[in-house]
């Protein structure tokens, strides 16, 4: 290869040699015959006129000029003929230089890079361009504290999923105080209770109590704090124990909720609660309850008269007396009765609410067998959603039942009370005759006027006609020492 471009380049110089030799030839040759024109032109010129003269010099100096260009041309024509080969390589020493000069323009760049200049000062472990130094080491340090902050994170979250786990357990301790696990018998009571929370996360208020009184009677309180959460759960409790209390201290219903609901009023405060206490005695074969806004209970098994809608008490805590009316049904043989809590009754279903009227339905069709969990679960079935929470209690006798005894309405007066067009509107849907509500009316306000409230009682027992009496009310003052001496009682019997 060596020789062969040796003999090209040693060719193509010989070629343009041999060229530049008779270009140069024939220009001399052209200027000698240039000047042997003039030369025979100036002897021609001796025998000739000055102007012949003067324009045969003009053309000679033409023709002189004229072979000067012709061999200044045919020279620079070989001169580029000869640089041809040559000029071959031109590009790859333009590529070269270009190389070279952006070779130089980087290095000019890179000395005046800051990342550069301060990557030259971070030692490395792996060979890299020393501009990507910074950017490295930068996104080392934001993944070594998004590590830091996710690792600080977790023990958060588990230090949060700790606090949240006693939470929920001190919330299940408050929520097993209002809704106790019952026993399923009591005595010769047999007792089925069934709690069921409302559809989301807040604690509702709904509690209830069952326990034995004395034996054969067992005492029975369930209710509804307004509102869900710490508070409701506060006054839920509240009012659980204390008429538990009462309850133990002897009083009968009425007078355990008329006392309560003066304790539990507190001035400036608002947190009320519907509330039913009842007393089921197996061996009178009979239940009696008081009601302070609270829905009535609902048979099973058997018939009774639908409770009067006027004269209702009011709930506990909302600053209104309350513990007026109370009601004692006969419960059959193999008869049962169902306590529940408002919730079942506002439970949600295609055509509104539940109501008292299918609740009643669905109580029929339960087995003899079947338990209040049971009808809490036909309940949530019936409805589409269930926004309160549900109670429900159901109490039978265990053993043989009495034959029934009579129905009884009581109702306590005081002077506001007589007042009020309710009262004989009570009186008539108690079937009480026409001739006897005004006797009645006058007799209750003479015992108003002496001790300050009256008790309407009107009893119908099965196959006889409805008595209507008017009696002394109890006043709260002896609720009170009532429960006064109640509390002496172990002290005495310590003494």
């Amino acid at each position: 290869s060596s020789s062969g471009s040796g003999s090209g380049t040693g060719a193509g110089a010989s070629t343009g040699t041999g060229t530049r030799e008779t270009a140069t030839s024939a220009a001399a040759t052209g200027a000698a015959g240039g000047a042997a024109k003039q030369t025979g032109a100036a002897t021609a010129g001796h025998a000739a006129s000055p102007a012949a003269r003067r324009r045969a010099a003009t053309a000679a100096a033409k023709r002189r000029r004229a072979a000067a260009q012709g061999a200044a041309a045919v020279a620079s024509g070989g001169q580029a003929a000869t640089a041809l080969p040559t000029g071959a390589h031109a590009p790859a020493s333009a590529n070269a230089r270009a190389r070279a000069h952006s070779r130089k323009a980087s290095a000019k760049g890179a000395a005046s890079n800051p990342l550069t200049q301060l990557g030259r000062q971070i030692p490395f472990p792996v060979p890299v361009p020393d501009w990507s130094k910074p950017i490295i080491l930068l996104l080392l340090l934001l993944a070594a504290w998004f590590a830091v902050r996710s690792r600080l994170a977790a023990v958060r979250a588990r230090r949060l999923e700790g606090q949240r786990a006693v939470l929920l357990g001190d919330l299940d301790a408050m929520q097993a105080a209002l809704v106790p696990a019952i026993p399923p018998r009591l005595g010769d009571v047999a007792v089925s209770v069934a709690y069921r929370p409302a559809d989301g996360p807040a604690a509702g208020g709904d509690f209830y109590d069952v326990f034995a009184l004395e034996p054969g009677k067992v005492a029975i309180v369930l209710g509804d704090v307004a509102g869900h959460g710490r508070g409701a759960l506060t006054q839920a409790a509240l009012t659980r124990y204390t008429l538990r209390a009462y309850m133990q201290a002897g009083l009968e219903p009425r007078a355990a909720l008329a006392l309560a609901g003066s304790v539990l009023s507190e001035p400036g405060e608002m947190q009320f609660a519907t509330v039913v206490v009842a007393i089921y005695d197996s061996v009178a074969g009979s239940v009696t309850y008081a009601s302070g806004g609270h829905p009535p209970p609902i048979s099973i098994g058997f018939q009774t008269p639908e409770p009067p809608t006027v004269c209702c008490s009011a709930p506990v805590g909302c600053h209104l007396p309350t513990g007026r009316r109370q009601t004692t049904i006969a419960v059959p043989p193999g008869g049962r009765v169902c306590f529940f809590s408002d919730g079942l009754l506002e439970a949600r279903t295609a055509d509104g609410l539940l109501g008292r009227e299918r609740l009643a339905e669905l109580a029929a069709e339960l087995d003899p067998g079947d338990s209040a969990a049971s009808l809490l679960g036909r309940v949530r079935e019936d409805a589409q959603a269930t926004p309160d929470d549900m109670v429900a209690c159901i109490v039978s006798s265990a053993v043989a039942a009495p034959a029934p005894g009579a129905y009884v309405e009581e109702l306590e007066v005081d002077r506001d009370v007589l007042a009020r067009a309710s009262v004989p509107v009570f009186l008539d849907v108690c079937r009480v005759r026409a001739g006897e509500l005004a006797p009645l009316l006058a007799r209750a306000r003479e015992l108003v006027e002496q001790r300050g409230t009256a008790l309407l009682r009107i009893e119908r027992a099965p196959g006889s006609q409805t008595v209507a009496a008017v009696l002394p009310g109890l006043s709260l003052a002896a609720s009170k020492a009532a429960i006064g001496r109640a509390a002496e009682a172990p002290t005495l019997a310590l003494r």
